[in-house]
């Protein structure tokens, strides 16, 4: 099987069928009555304190089929019960659970486990080399009219479909038939493992930032962003090179703005750096409110809480910046979703299909803050229009960011009574962009109330 240093390029929100809410659930229990529910404190000393999951399904936010959704949990999860209400012959009883939402009884068993433990949320990122930047073996289908199909029986039968333009796929196991290895993905289809090339995801990652400490720039040559950079001395002769994406800590531009100062006599070409640059939080940001900042012209993201910067790392935006097919918009929006996994399609035009992104953030209709296991280009532009992390980045932010998402949950939603992050992106040419979407209505709601309420 080869080996592939990923430079698959694919990207998410060309096309209006990339799908916002990709994960599979179990059917939703609709219940045909929708009185005003009894809700019902619990008595830790007459019922077991908590449920555990049977399948992986939806979280309303009432006791009620016309909740809304606040996420989806997954089978096996253990959640410590907060209340209970009567509901009807479809759905007997709602079980409200912790830390908040509702799910019927009969999508749960009781239980007296403790609750599955939240992981510890932190901005630091590995340093292991024996870490593994994304769950799972992920793979590019290779070659001419590759075929996938759908069951073992299929295979030796030769029917299966022909994969259409670019395809990514995650293995979720392997097979022989009749002496051929074959893939079976997460999709749940069968394709020959000489057809898939493996990616090697990159490994690395930004930078934590402790209180006061300065913005960082990465070295990235112009021309090449694989060739180390020029280090040059007070009259522009060379005195050394920068490896790739090396850290510095720029002092001062010269007065022309095309040459940076890194040290006491080293100079940097501006052009062969992508730099992090401190700027303003939107006017009606939050004390400690956690959002992203996005410079298309450096590809640097910043994640503030408040006015404070806490973390800097190098993102892929879209090929063609600010503007055309697959340019990233500018715009300041809010995180209105967040999975564990999204599947990316699209069957016009450029056709392709990414499976299983790791930690993908919608926030502006069908662009995202997701990870790219498929290159290592951060610092240039080569996306569909969506916002591509390193895995290790996307892995942090989408843990760090809100909403938050509780134990055992692989979706969770925002909306204007529980907001997700501020993604703001902007460009030279766009410095100052609109609101969109719920955060327009969030923007306006504190216009007209004349002040700030404490958005995590």
């Amino acid at each position: 099987m080869r080996t592939l240093s990923a430079l698959f390029l694919v990207g998410c929100a060309s096309s209006p069928s990339h799908a916002p809410e990709p994960m599979p659930v179990a059917p939703t229990i609709t219940v045909s009555s929708l009185a005003t529910p009894i809700v019902t404190p619990i008595e830790p000393a007459t019922v077991a304190s908590a449920v555990k999951l049977r399948v992986t399904t939806t979280v309303v936010d009432e006791p009620s089929s016309a909740g809304a959704k606040l996420g989806i949990i997954r089978r096996g999860t253990i959640a410590a019960i907060q209340h209970e209400a009567d509901g009807d012959a479809r759905c007997p009883r709602w079980i409200e659970i912790a830390p908040r939402g509702w799910l019927c009884e009969t999508q749960i068993e009781r239980t007296t486990e403790a609750p599955t433990a939240a992981p510890e949320i932190t901005l630091a990122t590995p340093d292991d080399a024996g870490d593994i930047p994304v769950p799972g073996l992920y793979g590019a289908v290779r070659g001419k009219d590759v075929i996938a199909y759908a069951s073992a029986a299929d295979a030796k039968a030769g029917n299966g479909r022909v994969l259409v333009g670019s395809n990514s796929v995650r293995a979720a196991g392997a097979t022989v038939i009749d002496g051929k290895r074959f893939w079976k993905t997460s999709s749940g289809e069968l394709i020959e493992a000489s057809s898939i090339a493996v990616f090697s995801p990159s490994k690395f990652h930004g930078v934590a930032l402790a209180p006061g400490a300065q913005l960082p720039a990465w070295a990235r040559s112009r021309r090449d962003p694989y060739k180390p950079v020029a280090l040059r001395d007070e009259r522009g002769a060379v005195i050394g090179k920068l490896a790739p994406r090396t850290i510095v800590y720029p002092r001062e531009t010269s007065d022309d703005g095309k040459r940076v100062r890194i040290d006491d006599a080293t100079w940097i070409a501006r052009d062969d750096l992508r730099i992090a640059q401190l700027t303003e939080p939107p006017s009606d940001t939050a004390p400690d409110e956690k959002w992203f900042d996005v410079d298309l012209e450096d590809q640097v993201l910043v994640a503030y809480e408040g006015e404070r910067p806490v973390y800097a790392t190098l993102v892929s935006t879209g090929k063609t910046g600010d503007r055309g097919k697959h340019g990233t918009p500018p715009g300041i929006a809010r995180i209105r979703s967040k999975h564990l996994t999204a599947t990316m399609n699209n069957d016009k035009g450029e056709a392709y299909s990414v499976a299983a992104v790791p930690w993908t953030m919608y926030y502006d209709g069908s662009y995202a803050l997701h990870s790219s296991y498929w290159h290592d280009g951060f610092g240039g532009r080569r996306s569909h229009g969506c916002i591509n992390l390193a895995p290790r980045d996307a892995r942090v932010l989408y843990a760090w960011s809100s909403p938050d998402v509780p134990p055992g949950w692989i979706a969770v939603y925002g909306d204007v009574d529980h907001p997700g992050s501020l993604v703001r992106v902007r460009s030279k040419r766009v410095p100052e962009p609109g609101f969109r979407g719920y955060a327009r209505t969030l923007h306006d709601r504190v216009s007209d109330i004349g002040h700030v309420t404490a958005i995590r």
